[in-house]
């Protein structure tokens, strides 16, 4: 067990606790050392009476923690709207899932969702979220898999996907739709990541229907050559429709709010 130095803090460690198996096995899965002092690591994830939590000791932060019971019905109609489809079931794969709250709103749709998370900090959260989920009302189902967005699309099997939504996080925006604490924390183990474009190029040889990109407000396109744009107050969601079926364009070009 790890207790780090007054000096130097370790980057991200998992905070041990008695009578609990729960923190060494996720370090050991994570690869990431075991503390008894939650002070000696910039970034902690501590087992709450809630739930797995990710810590910013000696900072004015807010617990990071993922509760999908908490994610009421209002909100999400633009995306709701932009990723809407004429046949159900549909397969929605969310490549930068993030905290998942957009993937839950999508499977409580009746989505069957397939959520992308590369960045193991991030997974864990959501993962043991979805351990305490309420449940789903079929045809909606939530997949959460740990891969690199770019390798999944390479896989042929990605070509079943009917929409493929894309969240990217880029230098200066972030994801707009988190408060400023959560974008804190996601970006100190993120990082910036500017492959956005290269990401909707790709995804756009694999959706068989659509592609739905999350942008800010009044950033520019990732591809100029957008279909649909529906509008909320803050972000965006700009459609690239598959050219092998035009006949989804007209299930939202009526109230797209460009």
């Amino acid at each position: 067990m790890s207790g780090g130095t007054a000096d130097v803090l370790l980057p991200v460690a998992v905070l041990a606790a008695a009578d609990d198996e729960r923190p060494a096995r996720l370090a050991v899965r994570l690869a990431l050392p075991v503390v008894d002092r939650q002070e000696t690591a910039r970034l902690a994830l501590v087992y709450g009476p809630t739930g797995l939590e990710l810590r910013a000791p000696g900072r004015r932060l807010t617990p990071l923690r993922v509760d999908f019971g908490q994610i009421g019905s209002h909100g999400g109609t633009e995306l709701l709207r932009a990723t809407r489809v004429r046949n159900r079931p549909a397969r929605l794969l969310d490549l930068t899932a993030g905290l998942a709250t957009d993937a839950w709103r999508l499977a409580r749709a009746g989505f069957e969702v397939i959520a992308c998370e590369r960045q193991p900090v991030i997974h864990a959260l959501v993962e043991d979220a979805l351990q305490r989920a309420p449940d789903l009302s079929p045809p909606g189902s939530l997949t959460l898999i740990r891969a690199d967005a770019r390798a999944l699309l390479a896989d042929s099997a990605s070509s079943a996907t009917d929409v493929i939504y894309l969240d990217p996080m880029f230098p200066g925006d972030g994801r707009t739709a988190l408060p400023k604490r959560e974008l804190q924390l996601l970006r100190e183990l993120t990082g910036d990541d500017d492959s956005g474009a290269q990401l909707l190029a790709l995804a756009r040889t694999r959706a068989r229907r659509r592609v739905v990109v999350k942008r800010p407000l009044h950033a520019p396109a990732l591809a100029a050559d957008v279909d649909l744009r529906f509008k909320g107050r803050a972000v965006r969601f700009d459609v690239y429709l598959n050219a092998a079926n035009p006949a989804e364009a007209s299930s939202n070009m009526a109230d797209q709010n460009d």
